[in-house]
């Protein structure tokens, strides 16, 4: 997670997250990078949208196979699972908002 305090409204709060499998028996080819971007607009609900990946950090990381593009989450089966991490890590993790 990244973000400068007291400007959640622009530019935002980055939110980069590697997905896949860890252990031994595998490597960076079977994990991808996907990257969201969490706003607390004035005139709006805070709200994550999916960014695309390869333009983050994150994208050029060695622990990744591959950075996703939006629309490569956006309306997927993906999408769903990404915001289901995204909203456990929003409701428990008290260290970030």
């Amino acid at each position: 997670m990244h973000w400068t305090v007291g400007h959640l409204d622009e530019p935002g709060a980055n939110l980069d997250l590697v997905i896949g499998a860890w252990g031994n028996e595998v490597g960076a080819q079977d994990r991808a990078a996907i990257s969201l971007l969490y706003r607390e607009p004035e005139d709006a609900s805070p709200a994550f949208m999916v960014i695309d990946a390869p333009d983050r950090p994150i994208g050029k990381s060695e622990l990744i196979g591959s950075a996703l593009q939006r629309g490569e989450v956006v309306g997927t089966p993906l999408a769903d699972h990404v915001f289901a991490l995204v909203d456990a890590i929003y409701e428990q993790d008290e260290r970030l908002f």
